[in-house]
């Protein structure tokens, strides 16, 4: 019984590490690619073909795109610290948002109140999805007109006082100028706001749009799923037929050579805790980035509300946030929450690209040769050599890869429960063979004679 246990949980062990090794590289890929900004941007912009109530043609799509491009990537909801140039862009997408922001980045751009470039056809698209939402049309340009006779009037003042000065003089009062226009501005685009966020519909439309918005997040983190699955596919195909695992061979050495079964065995209890680091979730970077983001506060009061933050295995980045800022009730901003949370995620990339090495080594200590040495393949001196022998063994490994690590970690802790169960009841039971007196056991059954 032992040994059927320990052939499975041996070659369990070996589809583990190899899982293990491709669930850093996809790890590291999404991470490089920003997948979930990418699929947030893609599901921000469908959300946007699908509210304005205009057929979808390819200008209308393409004008959503780049708002919701222009919205992820603003520096009030990007969380990232690049630069905004060309080849930098797919790392500047927020990769979470929360329906309020978005809302309230779309109100600025739609009244003018948030700059853009001209052409851009962004403050039309803004204004377009506001009145599909549901909000006054007039209301709008009511705002807009705000803001545009406010700064035109600044324009006008600022020329007409540098006009009415000497050349000398007009270097000298420009900053105080400068500070006076600005303030006007910001008095027009508070006034423009708020005729809009008086507006009896303004309401409505939030909910609708926060409505959309969580539908939204749900399709982007579906859309990330499906990328990583596809990911892990091709990293299980090319790691297969890189290291050459045949499953039936693998199958065929573990069940018949007891040594390298009895070593896989006793390096189990390793993997399965390295596995544990590096398989840890989401979950545990926000509890860590709440742990550390709770360390920096100097307000005790402070530091005992977070303590009560409770983040549950569902959690997501939203929910925390969203419960932490419930929690502290507007006692303290929690804008840096979110660089605490990326600063945290990413040493966690840099600890699992770390475990790679730590996990080869655990694993050669079993004396089976994930990594073919002394610069051979396994089945000769060529990669070539048996490959049509063992392809089909390969491409079931492939299938059983794809399966991903969590499967195979899963499989691996039951399997080792399982068998500290059946060792510690061949062990009572040998026990209480032992215990009993030669009458009370057992007597054999009788040898038959047969006739002459």
């Amino acid at each position: 019984m032992l040994d059927s246990l320990d052939t499975l949980i041996a070659f369990v062990l070996i589809m583990l590490v190899v899982s293990l090794l491709i669930t850093i590289a996809v790890q590291m890929v999404a991470s490089a690619l920003n997948l979930r900004g990418l699929n947030l941007a893609q599901g921000l912009k469908r959300t946007f073909a699908v509210i304005v109530p205009t057929s979808i043609d390819a200008e209308s799509e393409q004008n959503a795109k780049k708002l919701a491009n222009f919205v992820l990537k603003g520096g009030f909801l990007s969380d990232s610290f690049l630069p905004n140039w060309w080849i930098l862009k797919p790392w500047r997408h927020a990769a979470a948002i929360r329906p309020e922001e978005v809302f309230d980045a779309i109100h600025r751009i739609a009244i003018g109140k948030e700059p853009v470039s001209k052409g851009s056809n962004l403050t039309e698209t803004a204004q377009r999805l506001l009145i599909a939402l549901g909000v006054d049309e007039k209301t709008i340009d009511d705002a807009v007109d705000e803001i545009g006779f406010v700064q035109k009037g600044t324009k006008q003042l600022t020329e007409a006082v540098l006009k009415s000065l000497p050349e000398a003089d007009q270097t000298k009062v420009q900053g105080a100028l400068k500070i006076a226009t600005d303030r006007l501005s910001a008095a027009g685009q508070a006034a423009a706001t708020q005729i809009v966020s008086a507006a009896r519909t303004f309401d409505v439309a939030r909910q609708k749009f926060a409505d959309w918005t969580c539908i939204c997040q749900e399709r982007a983190q579906q859309w990330f799923t499906m990328h990583t699955h596809i990911i892990t596919a091709v990293f299980a195909f090319v790691f297969a037929f890189w290291l050459q695992l045949d499953t039936v061979d693998i199958f065929k050495l573990v069940s018949s050579n007891k040594a390298v079964r009895d070593q896989l065995v006793a390096q189990a209890g390793a993997v399965q805790a390295q596995a544990a680091r590096t398989l840890g979730d989401s979950n545990t970077v926000l509890k860590d980035a709440l742990k550390a983001w709770s360390v920096k506060q100097t307000d005790p009061a402070i530091v005992t509300l977070l303590a009560n933050v409770e983040v549950k295995d569902i959690d997501t980045r939203e929910a925390v946030r969203d419960k932490v800022a419930k929690a502290l009730g507007g006692k303290t901003p929690i804008d840096n929450f979110d660089a605490m949370v990326n600063a945290t995620a990413t040493q966690r990339l840099k600890e699992q690209a770390g475990n790679f090495s730590t996990v080869k080594a655990d694993f050669e200590k079993t004396g089976f040769d994930l990594f073919p040495k002394d610069n051979q393949f396994r089945w000769g001196k060529s990669w070539c050599d048996g490959f049509n022998e063992h392809l089909a063994g390969m491409l079931f490994s492939v299938g059983l890869l794809s399966l991903g690590a969590p499967f195979w970690y899963n499989a691996l802790k039951n399997l080792m429960s399982l068998r500290s169960t059946v060792a510690q009841n061949i062990s009572k039971e040998q026990d209480q063979a032992q215990k009993q007196p030669d009458g009370d056991k057992p007597k054999p059954p009788p040898t038959v004679v047969p006739l002459p």
